[in-house]
Order: structure tokens, then C-alpha cells, then sequence
């Protein structure tokens, strides 16, 4: 009788001694050893651009949530993963690796924080005077890379962000070089001016959408620069509502089944009204 034979165990990866340090082991292991993972294998920085955006906002939306330990702390594990696997692929083909990231932001913060940092004196009190000195900082950095003097300040914003993202970067850039408003009745009436064009658009005999989104587009640049404006992010604000919209129509689905309707459509707009009405004193009771 024949003994039977033993699985083969699988090679194991050396164990670093940092964590840091095994992750990029694993992430080496995984695409170049030949008991890899095909499908990491077959990963560019192009393919894996999804992902990291996916588990950016995961993070944001842990943060949102007030899942600020544990959960918190896996999501930026995962963060972490794709600029791990990033490194991995640029370190292969013989670009820059993990540590030469890690450098790059060292140096960038030690040569932007002079004052804290560096060797100059420490005399910068408030976040206005450290923005300016900041500001000045990145100005010689464009001047080292041979951006002219005259190049618009709004160059370096890139074309690749998300719109809202995006908007208030463009409006913060040319709000520091002086476009900025006096105060918020003023930008609050040209949101008001924005409204009252997208309804005249809206309203117009034969409505043309491409002047409808167009003003649409105003409208919401405004907001956005109202948000900038009072120092929060637009982006944040609609993730929160999205939320808060999401939390609210659950809830108000709920009510109108235990109201005995099939959905939302049968249900009579009162009813519909009354489940909405309970989201938010349910909410207004769970704040106290």
C-alpha cells in the first residue's frame, strides 16, 4: 500500500522585519515570481487607475461615516496597496521604487516648510503667513523647472481631477493672486444672478440645452466657490448629502411598506411626504 503524498507547501515569501517592508516583498512576490498572481502580473499604472481612485474614496467615505479606527485604518491599507503596486511596476522596469516615493514627498515638505524644516528662522506664526511663504516656495520651484514668469498661474492645475475638485482649485488659485471677492453678499448675489439665467434659459420658447448646460455649469461653478470660500470642500458637502439622501429614502421605503404599499409609485404623495418627514425626525432625535 502506497503512502499517500504530502501537498507541496508554497514557497513563502521572506519575512521582512518592518511591515512596510513586507508588503513591498509580497508585491514584488506576487508579480514576478513564477507562483505569482497572473492577474497582478498583467496590472499597468493605466489599469490600476480605477482602483485607486475606488479606494481613495472609500477612504473619504470611512471618514464621513466617523469610522475612524479600525475601518479607517483598513481602507488606507488598501490606499497603501496601490502605491505599493504603482512603485512595484515602476521599480521593474527600472523607473523609481517605493523609497524613491518616499523621498520625493520628504524632500518636497522639507524644502516647502523652510522655516520649521529647514534653516530658516522660525518666525512664521499664523497658517496665512506659512500659506504665503508656501506660495513663494512653489513659485521658485516653477522658475527652477523653467515655467516663464508670465505662464499663467492656473498651468499647473491639472486637467485630470474631478470637475468640482478641479473648479474650486482654479477659483482658490486665482483667488490668491488677488481675484477674490470683497465679501459673501457679492457672491452670494451672483449666485442669485446665475439662478435667474438658467431659469430664463429654462423658460425660453424652444429651450437649447447646450445654453442650459452652460448655465447649469455657472451655477454650479458658484457653488462651489461658495464653498471654497468658507474654507469646506463642495465634493465633501455633496458626499455628505448624497448620504444623507440615501439614509432618508431607505428609511422612507420602509415606512410605506409597513404602511402596507407595494412601492413608492402606489403610495400617495402625502404618505411618501410623512415617511420623508420621519427620515429626518428620526435624525433630528438620534442628534441629541
Amino acid at each position: 500500500m502506497s503512502t499517500p503524498t504530502q501537498p507541496q507547501k508554497k514557497r513563502q515569501v521572506t519575512t521582512a522585519e518592518r511591515p512596510i517592508d513586507r508588503l513591498l516583498d509580497i508585491m514584488a512576490y506576487l508579480r514576478t515570481h513564477a507562483e505569482g498572481c497572473p492577474w497582478t502580473k498583467e496590472q499597468t499604472h493605466q489599469s490600476l487607475v480605477p482602483y485607486l481612485i475606488e479606494e481613495s474614496y472609500e477612504t473619504a467615505d470611512m471618514i464621513d461615516q466617523g469610522q475612524i479606527d479600525g475601518q479607517l485604518r483598513d481602507e488606507l491599507g488598501d490606499v497603501l496597496l496601490q502605491i505599493a503596486f504603482h512603485a512595484e511596476i515602476a521599480r521593474e522596469r527600472g523607473g523609481f521604487t517605493f523609497d524613491d516615493v518616499a523621498q520625493a514627498i520628504v524632500d518636497k515638505l522639507e524644502r516647502r516648510y523652510p522655516t520649521i524644516l529647514g534653516d530658516e528662522p522660525n518666525t512664521l506664526t499664523t497658517p496665512e503667513e506659512i500659506d504665503r511663504r508656501w506660495e513663494e516656495i512653489k513659485a521658485e520651484e516653477r522658475a527652477r523647472k523653467g515655467i516663464k514668469k508670465d505662464a499663467s498661474i492656473l498651468d499647473e492645475i491639472s486637467t485630470g481631477l474631478p470637475a468640482l475638485l478641479r473648479s474650486a482649485k482654479l477659483k482658490g488659485r486665482a483667488a490668491k493672486a488677488g481675484w477674490e471677492w470683497p465679501n459673501v453678499d457679492m457672491l452670494l448675489d451672483k449666485i442669485s444672478e446665475e439662478v435667474g439665467e438658467l431659469k430664463e434659459e429654462i423658460h425660453a420658447e424652444k429651450p437649447d440645452m447646450e445654453r442650459v448646460m452652460a448655465e447649469f455649469g455657472d451655477l454650479m461653478f458658484m457653488m462651489v466657490d461658495f464653498a471654497r470660500y468658507h474654507g469646506f470642500d463642495a465634493e465633501d458637502a455633496l458626499r455628505i448629502t448624497n448620504s444623507r439622501f440615501e439614509k432618508r429614502f431607505r428609511h422612507m421605503e420602509q415606512f410605506l411598506k409597513q404602511k402596507g404599499h407595494a412601492d413608492i409609485k402606489s403610495a400617495p404623495r402625502e404618505d411618501r411626504l410623512a415617511g420623508w418627514n420621519d427620515a429626518k425626525a428620526v435624525e433630528k432625535a438620534a442628534k441629541k
